[in-house]
């Protein structure tokens, strides 16, 4: 098995697609890589740090005085093994100690995010899309609005009117996910968008005019339907996403300092204001206070939530929380002197929340979970 199909068989187990002999391929390999070293307590971590990251220098061909000037790297090393164990991928029989810092505060735990969404329709109703029923939801003008077997929504519009430029007033939609929800639409051209947590997609029922528009709130995987004579516009706030047909990635949360937009195949033109810039394969462009830069990225990294799992390169914990915070519906409160720390590593999303903080806990980042008293029911995070 060559590192590709590797790649491929651990983003299925993410996902869990797997064969259950495909399963117990993974399994296995994860047994044998963490069986070999054993189970780190608090006074052995830094050893184990130690050893993680001797294994990264030796793989990597590193000198020992290289090493010594990338002090983030073991992290990095050590937050992918301590990711995995949390996420449930070890076969030990007792797990690590917490360290003496760690504080866990806990009246019930957190489940992940699942496909879950509301869809308002042109005259103000709502349908709850988890809740319904697969088969016709809805009519609208030509449009025949439906859900799949596999939870898909899907929209149909009639030959008649679907594929030409009309004067009809547009009927409109909006779909939108909660925190702790994801969901997958095929629009009325054929235009496939996955929706992360907490966002919203707005779009007509059918594209009649001589555009495809549509707006977005959050983030949004999109494959677009190829058609050169309608192109193809994503409006995310004061930025504007043009392409005719490709795949690419927006992500346009309020609470983000910037909207990026992440291309993997096509091209696609961004812009905002009198500002604009083309974007190729592996780049994104990042729109922030009137201006895009564009630098290149690892497209794992940015689409890894379609994929099923969160996946940090040298992140700081605010970045890392404010996803935990729109997949587990939590609210987060920083208290104290937070440390300054960057995260790397992959983690999956179907695990219980405490999982995922207790891989944080081994960096000295204390925490506890408890109700919040604002909300019945809701959880707050407090970092210290």
């Amino acid at each position: 098995m060559n590192k590709k199909e590797a790649q491929e068989l651990f983003d299925k187990y993410a996902a869990n697609l797997c064969t259950p002999e495909e399963k117990a391929i993974v399994e296995r390999w994860y047994a044998g890589e963490l069986a070999a070293k054993p189970v780190p307590n608090v006074k052995g971590l830094d050893d184990t740090k130690g050893e993680i990251w001797n294994g990264v220098v030796e793989r990597a061909g590193l000198s020992a005085e290289t090493s010594r000037r990338k002090p983030k790297m073991w992290i990095a090393a050590a937050a992918v093994l301590f990711m995995l164990m949390s996420a449930g991928l070890y076969f030990y029989t007792h797990k690590p100690e917490p360290p003496a810092t760690f504080v866990r505060e806990v009246n019930n735990s957190k489940l992940p995010g699942r496909n879950e969404a509301v869809l308002t329709l042109d005259d103000g109703s709502k349908i709850i899309l988890d809740k319904a029923a697969k088969g016709t939801l809805a009519s609208q003008g030509s449009t025949l609005i439906s859900k799949l077997g596999d939870g898909q929504l899907n929209y149909h519009v009639s030959a008649k009117t679907g594929d030409g430029v009309g004067n009809a007033i547009a009927k409109y939609n909006t779909i939108s996910t909660p925190k702790g929800g994801q969901y997958r639409v095929v629009l009325p051209d054929g235009t496939i968008v996955w929706l992360n947590a907490a966002s919203s997609i707005r779009f007509p029922t059918s594209f009649e005019t001589a555009q495809r528009n549509v707006e977005l709130t959050g983030e949004a995987y999109f494959e677009v339907a190829e058609n050169k004579a309608k192109p193809f516009n994503v409006a995310a706030g004061k930025t504007n996403i043009r392409v005719l047909g490709t795949h690419f990635n927006v992500m346009a949360y309020p609470d983000e300092a910037s909207v990026n937009t992440t291309l993997l195949e096509g091209s696609v033109k961004v812009s905002t204001g009198k500002t604009e810039g083309i974007l190729k394969p592996g780049q994104q462009a990042r729109v922030l206070n009137g201006k895009i830069g564009v630098k290149s990225v690892d497209a794992e990294e940015v689409i890894a939530w379609k994929r099923g799992y969160f996946y940090f390169k040298d992140a700081d914990i605010r970045t890392v929380m404010r996803q935990v915070s729109r997949w587990y519906d939590v609210e987060v409160e920083y208290q104290g002197n937070v440390p300054e720390m960057a995260f790397s590593g992959k983690m999956y999303r179907n695990v219980d929340i405490l999982k995922m903080l207790e891989a944080l806990s081994y960096f000295n980042v204390n925490y506890k979970l408890a109700d919040t008293r604002k909300q019945k029911g809701k959880k707050t995070i407090v970092i210290q």
